[in-house]
Formats: C-alpha cells, structure tokens, sequence
C-alpha cells in the first residue's frame, strides 16, 4: 500500500491531536483517580494503559518530529515505500542519523517496556515498528 506523504502527515498529526486529547481527559480525570484508593491489582496489561501508553507515545513522537522537519521529512518519504523496502532503509537512516534513533528510541521506550512485560505487540507508530526492528 503505497501513501502519500500528505496522508501520512495527516495520519501523524490526527494522531498528535488524539494524544492531546486524552492528555487533556487525564488532566481532568486525574483529580478524581488520586481521591479514590490505589488498587489492589498491577493493571499495567489492561487495554486502558495499553492505550494510554501508546496514545503518550504517538503525540511525542509527533511533536518530535514536528519540531524537526527533515527528519520528518524523510521517515515520511521512507514510510511511503513499497512494503519490503521500509526496514533496511530505517536501518541506513539511523546509522546515519544516531542521534534521531537514540531520541525516538527513547521517546517508544515505555511501548517496548510495556510490549515486553505484556508479550503482546505494541507499535503506536510506523516509527515504532521500524526501532523495534532496528
């Protein structure tokens, strides 16, 4: 499937705009929750911190690369590949850009901790994805 980088923008920045949302609903929520008791239970695998882990690791790494456009620019143009071509040029483009991947590395890392203690997938990104390969 091949997108163009306009769509991919949009994608990224709807994204960016549904973090700030659920930003926004904890802002408000949170007075409540710290009133009420700590549970008993580790619900670090429920889909709601699932969810909240990702939504937290879609709108930074959409402010990071917003607030660095030639990244952006080219993990779009390498977001937009035919399918097979995507990895190997994330993987030239962070050994050529270390500093970007140890950034986003550590921007995806509560995905990859939650993905790990969970055993389950999580990549809120195509970014994501391409660090978990990488």
């Amino acid at each position: 499937m091949k997108m163009s980088a306009t769509t991919v923008r949009r994608g990224l920045y709807g994204m960016f705009a549904g973090g700030l949302l659920a930003f926004g609903s904890a802002a408000i929520i949170t007075p409540v929750a710290n009133a009420q008791p700590a549970p008993a239970q580790d619900h670090t695998c429920s889909v709601s911190a699932i969810a909240e882990t990702s939504s937290t690791v879609s709108a930074t790494t959409g402010t990071y690369l917003a607030s660095n456009p030639e990244a952006d620019d080219e993990l779009t143009r390498i977001t937009t590949q035919s399918p097979a071509e995507p990895t190997e040029a994330f993987r030239a483009y962070f050994a050529q850009n270390p500093q970007v991947e140890s950034e986003l590395k550590a921007i995806n890392q509560p995905a990859a901790e939650i993905s790990n203690q969970c055993g389950i997938e999580v990549n809120p990104t195509p970014i994501s994805e391409a660090l978990a390969d990488a």
